[in-house]
């Protein structure tokens, strides 16, 4: 039991020992204990050149330094690495600038040059992508949105798209979202003005419900509220207007009724009432105009008892200077002419023709009575003085004779 105790103490003993002198990093030692560190080795930094393993070399006490053997890889990669960042930078400005390493290194500057043309090209293409990918995501939004508004008009389907064949993903993508929002967008601005038009048909008072409260859908639901309100108004006040020129044409008293409130209402009404009263004076005043011409005297018998047809009708009939001029000069001038004659401002219409026609002929008579009576006067005088002419020359002659 003893000796296998032993023999275990011994064996751990032994690991330990080993365990505490295996290398920190792969690679053979040579006779001296030692060897030169491996490009691995030197890149992750546990070694830089030829060293000792396990107490190689002399017997001295201090390790002898290492031997650093150089790796131009090491120098053209980390050249590599620092040109292409800068040369990504500047391609993704676009700019075109010529740079250089201010290192020493040949290798690493050499390392430099090459990542710097690539960093250039692969930032300008980034670039380039970037902006074409915006331009195409642009594009089919701006045709998307145009065309789904152009098709929700013509009453097409929110899927009737009309991109480009050829068009990239991207253009597409952005095109059909933008298409069928706009599409959607106008349909609903549609919904929300028709529904305030309707509103306004009915009420003056706006009251816009929850779903139209955005504010693109609230200023159409306004707009067609104000419509439908407008055209309301509108019908009512030819309505209105109807019923006071009605109304004034019966010449009726004016009277507002008390459920009319709106004063564009009122006002409707009332300018309906003056426009029928007006007409109904104008017809009037034309019919006694018109009696002028066909009666010497005015003679009131058609609106005996209504003041206001009364009035209008006389005042026609003194408003008519031709007739009263016909009335005065038509018997003269047929007294004046054997031959008919009428002057042009008489001819103003078939009643003032037949007037001037009835006194000119009546002047014409009176003329010819008048002439008649002085021929027969004359005629009369030329009976009486006939003997006594003769009774002188008789006397005359007799008296001749006896003197001679």
């Amino acid at each position: 039991m003893k000796g296998v105790l032993k023999f275990l103490v011994l064996f751990l003993l032994f690991t330990y020992l080993n365990i505490n002198s295996v290398e920190a990093h792969s690679g053979r030692t040579d006779s001296s204990g030692g060897h030169n560190c491996s490009p691995k080795s030197v890149a992750k930094g546990l070694c830089s050149g030829y060293h000792y393993h396990n107490g190689g070399g002399t017997t001295n006490t201090a390790p002898a330094p290492a031997k650093t053997v150089y790796n131009p890889k090491v120098y053209y990669d980390k050249g590599y690495q620092a040109g292409y960042d800068k040369g990504h930078e500047m391609g993704y400005k676009k700019d075109s600038s010529i740079f250089s390493s201010t290192d020493n290194n040949s290798d690493y500057i050499e390392g430099w040059s090459a990542g710097y043309q690539k960093g250039l090209e692969d930032g300008l293409n980034k670039i380039k992508k970037e902006e074409k990918d915006a331009k195409d995501k642009k594009d089919g939004e701006e045709k998307g949105k145009k065309d789904g508004a152009t098709s929700f008009s013509a009453g097409k389907n929110n899927n009737d798209y009309s991109y480009s064949s050829g068009s990239s993903e991207l253009y597409i993508i952005a095109y059909k979202e933008a298409f069928t929002t706009s599409w959607q967008i106008e349909k609903s601005r549609k919904d929300a003005f028709e529904n305030g038009y309707e509103q306004g048909l009915l009420q003056d008072e706006i009251v816009i419900p929850t779903n139209f409260e955005t504010d693109i859908l609230r200023s159409e639901y306004e707009k067609g509220h104000k419509e439908g309100v407008n055209e309301r108004d509108k019908n009512e006040m030819i309505k209105y207007e109807k019923e006071g020129h009605s109304l004034g044409y019966d010449v009726k008293e004016f009277a507002v009724p008390a459920d009319l409130q709106k004063e564009i209402y009122i006002d409707a009404l009332k300018q309906g009432y003056e426009a029928g009263l007006q007409k109904r004076k104008e017809e009037i005043v034309k019919e006694g105009y018109t009696f002028a011409f066909k009666q010497m005297k005015y003679e009131n018998n058609l609106y005996e008892g209504k003041k206001h047809f009364s009035n209008w009708f006389k005042e026609g009939y003194e408003s008519n200077d031709v007739a009263a001029e016909i009335k005065i000069k038509a018997i003269k001038l047929g007294k004046e002419n054997k031959e008919y004659t009428i002057p042009e401002k008489y001819k103003v219409n078939a009643d003032a023709i037949a007037l001037y026609d009835k006194l000119f002929l009546e002047g014409q008579k009176i003329q010819k009575e008048e002439n008649r009576k002085t021929r027969a006067t004359l005629m009369a005088a030329g009976v009486i003085g006939f003997p006594t002419v003769g009774g002188i020359y008789y006397w005359t002659r007799k008296r001749k004779k006896k003197i001679e």
